[in-house]
């Protein structure tokens, strides 16, 4: 009988196999005085009426439930064949990265940005460049800059709206130029909008789908409405896009969990009514930090147009060290700058209740003042 070898060291990856910012968050999960989250509080689910029907387990819904296809159509005044179904913004994201990008494509992604934006492009063994979204413009959107940092080889640009890590909002100007620049240079735009849901109160939310066929949009029910763990996300694309979209996802994940696409639908049917609430207590708990910035010479910002993170620039001492004598000091913690491409800088949110929130800025404080 043939001896068996013993099995050697697998050979080191060369491309990224997770996110140092999302490996980070998951060690810190715990923390008392947790200020580094993006999102809200989750929702108690009896505030949009679930029913026993909603956990079936027989549904027609290869390619999507067709009544959460038709609530997420009309809320963002497309057609439902522009809608296509993913496991939260990630995998809205991710799918939309599959069916772009072939190895050896330039994508262009924004700095500060978001982490796994630039990683996934590069695990698909992309060349990931940067574009900044400078501070001394606050952070917003410059297309010009955009412009100055394409190649021939360029297949694909990446922006947030609202802007992660500072919450700065591109405007509709700023976006019909990003689209005009991308039809004269034949490119497409994914444009992240998982916090946008925060700016439009009444009516049909806006979308940068609403402005070109260009964008690709991903929107999910985690950041706004604290629905993170039903994975609830979807991406607006024009049809014969979203055609792909669908068809590619049988490599990921064929189809939605039927119980999430029934309780996602039951979420957007209430969901004035929960963003009318979570926008008064988000819009309370912004004024908070901004009235503790403002009172902190060490602390400035570009304050966020709306939504749940900002990011501030720590102008003394080393922003990592800060951190770590936080956490270690006063059981709290926000996230370093670095994870976002600015070391001197932190995201903080503001999401989580108010007595959290407010014992956790004392706590900063006292760091701060030693």
């Amino acid at each position: 009988m043939k001896e068996m070898r013993k099995p050697g060291p697998r050979p080191t990856a060369a491309r990224p196999l997770t996110s140092s910012h999302l490996e980070w968050s998951k060690a810190h999960g715990n923390v008392k005085y947790n200020l580094a989250v993006s999102g809200v509080t989750p929702l108690d689910v009896r505030e949009i009426s679930p029913s026993v029907d909603d956990f079936t387990m027989v549904a027609d819904n290869e390619y999507g439930w067709q009544p959460l296809l038709d609530r997420i159509a009309r809320r963002y005044n497309v057609a439902s064949e522009n809608v296509v179904l993913a496991h939260g913004n990630s995998m809205a994201n991710h799918l939309v990265y599959a069916a772009l990008l072939d190895p050896g494509d330039q994508v262009l992604v924004e700095s500060p940005g978001y982490d796994p934006l630039h990683v996934v492009p590069e695990l698909m063994q992309c060349d990931v460049r940067t574009f900044e979204r400078r501070v001394k413009d606050r952070y917003r959107l410059d297309v010009e800059l955009i412009e100055s940092a394409l190649t021939p080889r360029t297949s694909l640009i990446v922006v947030t709206n609202l802007h992660n890590p500072s919450g700065v909002l591109a405007t509709r100007g700023e976006l019909e130029a990003l689209a005009q620049l991308a039809d004269t240079y034949d490119v497409d735009v994914l444009v992240d909008e998982v916090y946008l849901e925060w700016v439009y109160g009444g009516g049909e939310p806006h979308s940068a789908i609403n402005i070109s066929p260009r964008f690709v949009t991903t929107r999910s029910l985690t950041k706004v409405y604290g629905m993170a763990a039903l994975r609830a996300g979807w991406i607006l694309a024009e049809p014969g896009f979203a055609e792909r979209l669908r068809k590619l996802n049988g490599l990921f994940t064929n189809s939605m969990a039927h119980p999430t696409e029934r309780l996602a639908a039951r979420a957007l049917d209430h969901a004035d009514a929960l963003l009318a609430a979570g926008r008064a207590r988000v819009d309370a708990h912004a004024k908070l930090v901004a009235d503790f910035i403002a009172a902190n010479p060490r602390l400035s910002w570009t304050p966020p147009a709306a939504g749940t993170v900002g990011f501030v620039r720590l102008d003394t001492g080393r922003v990592d060290e800060f951190v770590e004598e936080l956490l270690a000091e006063e059981d709290t913690v926000v996230v370093p700058g670095r994870f976002f491409g600015a070391r001197d800088r932190f995201r903080i949110g503001w999401g989580m209740p108010g007595p959290i929130l407010e014992e956790g800025l004392r706590r900063i404080g006292r760091i701060l003042a030693k």
